[in-house]
C-alpha cells in the first residue's frame, strides 16, 4: 500500500512537514494527485494541512472528517507577514471569503506569497474553486461568490460615478478580513477609487485608507460604543472624510458623538450588504447618487433600524456556524470513557445552538415589533455565546 513517505509524488516534501502517513489528509491527497502531479511543499497550521503543486494548493481542515478544498495557482493573496512570535501569517482568497493560515515558519509563508505571483506578470489570476462533493474549508457548502473575499479592481480615472457603482461587489463576510474588504469595495463605489486595506501591524487606528478618506471596521456582534470612534476622529487630518464600519451597530452615545463630528456611519451585514445609518453616511450615499444621476431614496428611522437589526442577527449566525463546526464532529467520535465528557459538552453546545437557531428564526416574525425582535436576537446571542463559552471558544 502507497503512502506519502514512499510516493514519488509526495516524498520529497514530507520531512519536517508535519503530515503523518496514516492519516486521512494523507490518503486523500494521494487519490487527488495526478499520476504526474508532484507536491512542492507540504505544511500544516492550526487548522489545515495543506499541500502546494506546480498547479493548485490542496486544504484539508478537520481531523476525523477531513473537508477538502483546491485553490488554482497563482493564490491571490490578500495579506501576508508576521502576525506573532510564533510564526506568520498569510490570508488567502477562498471560495467563501478570506482563509487564514497561521503559525507558518517563515519559509513556507514565503513559498505561497510566491505561488501568488503572476508566472508572466499579466495573466490574470485564476478563481478559487471547491472540489466536486467536498465542502469548503470555512465549513459552510456554497458556491464561490463573484469577487468574494478579493478587493475589486478600482475603475480607471476617466470612468464616470456609474462604473464605479458596477465595480462594487456585496461579498460574503465571514470573518474580519473579508469585512476590511468589503469596507474597500464600498469606499471605492463612494468615489474613493484608491481605497485600500493598511498594511499588517501598527495602523494608529486605522484599517480602511484612501487618499482623502479613512475607515476604521469592527467585526463585533457587540454595539460599538464611543471610543473606537473617538480613536478615528483624533488619527484624521483635516481634509479626510472618515467612515466607520460595524457589523453589531453602534450605542446611543456612540451616534451622538459621530454626528457631531461628522463621522459616517454604516452598517456591514454578514451578506455583503453596507447601509448608511446617520446622517453623514447617507451625504455620502447620495454624493454617489447624485453624480450618477439616480435621485436619493429616503433612508428614514425605520430603515436604518432594521438594518442595525439584520446586522446583529447576521453576527449571532456567523458564531452559531463556528460553534456548528466543532460540534459536528461528535457524530465521528467513538463513544467511550475517554470521549464521555467531550461528547456531553458538544451535545450540550448544539442544543443551546438550536435554541439560539430558533430565536432567530422568531425574530424575523411577522407579529414581532421592532422591541420583541431586538429581545430575541439578544437572547439568541446569549445562548450562542454560552454555547461557545461550554467549548473554550472566544465569542
Amino acid at each position: 500500500m502507497s503512502s506519502i513517505r514512499h510516493d514519488p509524488r509526495t516524498s520529497a516534501a514530507v520531512r519536517g512537514s508535519g503530515w503523518a502517513s496514516n492519516s486521512p489528509q494523507a490518503e486523500q491527497l494521494l487519490t487527488h494527485l495526478a499520476p504526474g502531479e508532484r507536491v512542492e511543499l507540504l505544511f500544516t497550521t492550526l487548522r489545515f494541512h495543506g499541500a502546494l503543486t506546480r498547479r493548485r494548493l490542496l486544504l484539508w481542515r478537520g481531523a476525523f472528517k477531513a473537508e477538502h478544498m483546491e485553490l488554482c495557482r497563482p493564490l491571490t493573496i490578500l495579506k501576508s507577514g508576521s502576525q506573532s512570535r510564533f510564526g506568520e501569517a498569510v490570508v488567502l482568497d477562498g471560495p467563501e471569503g478570506a482563509i487564514e493560515l497561521k503559525a507558518l515558519s517563515a519559509a513556507v509563508a514565503r513559498a505561497l506569497v510566491a505561488a501568488g505571483r503572476q508566472v508572466d506578470g499579466s495573466a490574470p489570476a485564476a478563481r478559487p474553486h471547491v472540489a466536486q462533493g467536498d465542502r469548503s474549508a470555512s465549513g459552510t457548502p456554497g458556491a464561490h461568490r463573484a469577487g468574494a473575499g478579493r478587493a475589486s479592481i478600482p475603475p480607471h480615472a476617466g470612468e464616470g460615478a456609474g462604473s464605479q457603482e458596477r465595480v462594487h461587489r456585496a461579498r460574503s463576510v465571514r470573518t474580519w478580513q473579508d469585512a476590511e474588504l468589503a469596507a474597500v469595495d464600498h469606499m471605492r463605489s463612494l468615489g474613493f477609487t484608491d481605497a485600500r486595506v493598511t498594511d499588517a501591524g501598527a495602523d494608529g487606528g486605522i484599517d480602511v485608507i484612501a487618499r482623502d478618506a479613512i475607515a476604521q471596521v469592527k467585526y463585533y456582534s457587540q454595539p460599538i460604543g464611543v471610543g473606537p470612534i473617538r480613536e478615528l476622529r483624533g488619527v484624521a487630518d483635516s481634509h479626510h472624510h472618515l467612515l466607520f464600519y460595524a457589523s453589531g451597530g453602534y450605542t446611543a452615545s456612540a451616534r451622538q458623538f459621530a454626528d457631531e463630528k461628522k463621522v459616517a456611519l454604516f452598517s456591514i451585514q454578514e451578506v455583503g450588504h453596507v447601509t448608511p445609518l446617520n446622517a453623514a453616511a447617507a451625504d455620502l450615499s447620495a454624493r454617489r447618487r447624485a453624480a450618477s444621476g439616480r435621485a436619493q431614496a429616503p433612508n428614514d428611522r425605520a430603515t436604518q433600524r432594521a438594518a442595525e437589526l439584520e446586522a446583529q442577527r447576521q453576527t449571532v449566525r456567523c458564531l452559531i456556524t463556528r460553534v456548528r463546526a466543532h460540534t459536528s464532529e461528535v457524530h465521528a467520535l467513538p463513544s467511550n470513557r475517554y470521549t464521555k465528557d467531550l461528547i456531553k459538552t458538544l451535545t450540550a453546545a448544539h442544543k443551546l445552538t438550536d435554541r439560539a437557531e430558533s430565536l432567530l428564526a422568531k425574530s424575523q416574525a411577522d407579529f414581532q415589533t421592532h422591541g420583541g425582535r431586538k429581545r430575541s436576537i439578544a437572547m439568541a446571542d446569549e445562548k450562542a455565546r454560552e454555547a461557545a463559552l461550554k467549548l473554550g471558544m472566544r465569542a
